[in-house]
């Protein structure tokens, strides 16, 4: 059950360099550590054909349905399209200047569309940040600056991936455009207020949510206008479970941004930092520093009741609610 809360890479699955195909070792492992899914960068791919094969082969060898991921937004955050694998639909900020809906979801169907041929099934995409002017952390990944105007451009991304069969993440709760600081490279905060965040990112946000996107990302930005202090919101009950969930009703799943980033290694550990997101209320834990201290350590938080297994439980509710989505009435 724990490991179903993982989103990991190939390389930390099998514990190899670089992971171009599915084998003998990807079976064993799954069999060892059948995790929640996967994420796949460009040094996963070759061809065509080999991407297809490694997807297939590893969906096979899976005891339980996978994600397959990829962060593939568009313009400069587009893996397959950058390996060559695709067309790059060209940046969020140009087709949100032009406003016009109808392409937000073209290139939200175009980039599901090409996922969905190889076997990929979760897109770390659309970006629902609101850009401030001369922002540099999210600038041109972003629809814009206005809150209104990105908000029907992101309602629109998610309708265009859901008809292509791919799951929508919205990313990066609670909004990243507010701040030139890097999640990368250590802490990141705002001084904004939950008011400030209702008229600005909040309302992409919700208009997402209302458009039926199946995963948010949780940022590790530090809001402690809300929180009072600097947890990164990956880590906070009261941005995940009373903001996120409760104020805006999100009922999907909710996966904390990479949790190898400065903004968690350097003050926490993996296990930690796995415990935390999932008392904070978030269901799949992606890309942990260590993968096998992290999973340890939420196992052990579950057996000493730090964490209680109705929780891990409540996790794995929503997640197979959308892996099965197309085999089961609930």
């Amino acid at each position: 059950k724990v490991k179903g809360l993982f989103i990991i890479t190939p390389e930390a699955l099998t514990g190899t360099d670089i992971v171009v195909r599915a084998g003998d070792t990807t079976k064993e492992k799954l069999g060892e550590h059948p995790v929640g899914g996967l994420i796949y960068a460009e040094q996963n791919f070759k061809d065509e054909q080999q991407l297809k094969e490694m997807l297939s082969n590893t969906a096979s060898y899976s005891k339980y349905p996978i994600f397959l991921s990829v962060e593939e937004e568009g313009g400069s955050i587009s893996r397959l399209a950058k390996a060559g694998l695709a067309a790059n639909v060209g940046d969020m900020k140009a087709i949100g200047e032009g406003q016009d809906t109808a392409r937000a979801k073209e290139a939200g169907a175009t980039i599901g569309g090409y996922l969905s041929g190889y076997g990929f099934n979760l897109a770390f995409a659309p970006v629902a940040d609101v850009a401030m002017d001369g922002n540099e952390t999210i600038g041109d990944r972003s629809f814009g600056n206005n809150a209104g105007e990105v908000s029907t451009m992101v309602a629109a991304s998610v309708e265009g991936f859901a008809e292509s069969g791919v799951s929508a993440c919205l990313k990066h709760f609670p909004g990243l455009g507010c701040t030139d600081e890097d999640t990368n490279a250590g802490m990141a905060s705002t001084e904004k207020t939950l008011e400030d965040f209702e008229t600005t990112d909040f309302l992409s946000f919700q208009a997402g949510i209302d458009a039926g996107v199946e995963f948010v990302l949780v940022s590790h930005l530090s809001v402690p206008g809300i929180t009072g202090d600097n947890t990164p919101s990956s880590l906070s009950e009261q941005m995940i479970t009373e903001v996120l969930r409760g104020n805006l009703g999100f009922e999907g799943i909710v996966v904390t941004d990479a949790m190898n980033m400065g903004a968690i290694t350097e003050y926490y550990t993996s296990d930690q930092a796995a415990v935390m997101a999932l008392q904070a209320g978030a269901d799949m834990i992606l890309m942990p520093e260590d993968f096998e201290t992290a999973y340890n350590g939420v196992l052990e938080a579950v057996n000493n009741g730090t964490l209680t297994e109705e929780r891990i439980d409540e996790s794995l509710r929503r997640i197979y609610r959308v892996k099965y989505k197309d085999k089961v009435e609930e």
